[in-house]
Formats: C-alpha cells, sequence, structure tokens
C-alpha cells in the first residue's frame, strides 16, 4: 500500500487524495480478483470475500484500510464495490462505486455511499 501511496501523484498530495488512490487501488483489485475467480473457480459466478481469500485471490490486509471502508455485495453474476471514507472530511470526501463493468464511479455524498449513477472518473 506504501508503493500505491508514491504512485499517487504529486509530493505535496494532501492525506484525502492518497486515500482515495489507496481505496481505488484496492477496488481494482478486488475487481480482478473476481474475474479470475468467475472464469476459475467460481464457474460463471462471482465470490464472496471469503471465497476470493480461501481461493488465494485477496489477502484480507487488502481491504483492511483505515481511511476507507470498503464492501462488496455478491450476487451470482453480479458484484458491486463500496468504498466510503471512515471519517468524512478527514479522511476522505468522495464515495467509491465499482461494479463488474470495471467502470470506477465517485460522488461526494457526505459520507454516504456511492452508487452505480454518479459520475465516472479516471
Amino acid at each position: 500500500m506504501l508503493l500505491v501511496a508514491g504512485i499517487s501523484g504529486q509530493p505535496n498530495e494532501s492525506p484525502m487524495v492518497a486515500n482515495e488512490a489507496i481505496a481505488r487501488v484496492a477496488m481494482q483489485t478486488l475487481a480482478s480478483a473476481q474475474t479470475t475467480y468467475q472464469s476459475t473457480e467460481g464457474a460463471g459466478r462471482y465470490g464472496t470475500l471469503e471465497e476470493l481469500t480461501k481461493a488465494g485471490l485477496i489477502s484480507k490486509e487488502l481491504l483492511q484500510n483505515s481511511a476507507y471502508k470498503i464492501e462488496l455485495i455478491v450476487s451470482n453474476t453480479h458484484f458491486e464495490i463500496s468504498a466510503v471514507p471512515r471519517e468524512y472530511g478527514k479522511t476522505g470526501k468522495r464515495s467509491l462505486f465499482l461494479d463488474e463493468s470495471f467502470v470506477m464511479r465517485a460522488g461526494d455524498h457526505g459520507g454516504g455511499a456511492a452508487t452505480i449513477s454518479d459520475k465516472p472518473i479516471q
């Protein structure tokens, strides 16, 4: 994760921006693990966090980012990953959303969750 913080941008970048960058990488890693699981052990369906961990596709530490709370919702052929700042305005402002389309979406929801209706981000 420290490497991600170093990659995330400018030397004077705010901690909130770095926290968001780390959460985004964690979400993308989780989504990639879902794709691998679906095409192998999942036999066409996506996996729960426990299944992905058991398959060795993710580590529990991946989601233990203290700045953002990352959650996964799975139903056979669909998944949604959300990340919300643990302390809105202190650890981050934007909430993040990612699903099997791999389109990262974000919005400032005052500490609430982002959804598929939020604008895509780069």
